[in-house]
């Protein structure tokens, strides 16, 4: 990205003419951000002729892809689910295709969520590959007496209910590979 400087009164300026429509949005999203339209436009403009817009609405996809993938809500679900049953009611495939997914999230999410979700996977893998069939087989992520272990569903609210927390995630993950 090159060098910001601070715009100053007498630098030079450009006048264009835009749809209402395109003016409503762009000042909304301006606000969104909490910024004026000046300088909201002027990042979009840098950002796009640096590189990093492209890199960003990519990874952006791609996250949001994982986010919201058949695979990754149904494992949000069925961990909801286990605060109520813990015994293992699943398949193996069942199982499996959870571990797959749980595998995934780390290029998809904070840290300090994969950190959470490897606790998850960890008893995942123990209950799947336990081969004592006197075994109790039941999943301990969320109700394990020692609070490191639990898998903290307050985090995973935060980061999913928080538009701004992913578009902070995305832009930190975007500045790594720039």
């Amino acid at each position: 990205m090159s060098k910001k400087y601070p715009v100053k009164n007498t630098d030079p300026s450009v006048n264009l003419r835009l749809s209402q429509e395109l003016k409503d949005t762009i000042q909304a999203e301006a606000a969104k951000r909490n910024t004026t339209v000046s300088k909201y436009l002027r990042e979009l403009l840098e950002n796009i002729y640096s590189g990093d817009y492209c890199r960003y609405e990519t990874l952006k996809d791609k996250v949001e892809n994982f986010l919201f993938s058949k695979d990754f809500i149904q494992l949000v679900v069925w961990i909801y689910s286990k605060r109520y049953k813990r015994e293992k009611t699943e398949s193996n495939e069942d199982l499996d295709r959870y571990i797959a997914t749980l595998k995934q999230v780390h290029t998809h999410v904070p840290d300090y969520l994969v950190r959470e979700f490897d606790k998850v996977l960890q008893d995942v893998m123990k209950v799947r590959y336990e081969e004592s069939e006197y075994s109790y087989q039941s999943f301990r992520f969320l109700e394990t007496s020692l609070e490191k272990d639990r898998f903290d569903l307050k985090l995973l609210e935060q980061f999913l209910l928080d538009d701004e927390a992913l578009r902070e995630f995305v832009l930190a993950e975007t500045n790594k590979l720039g």
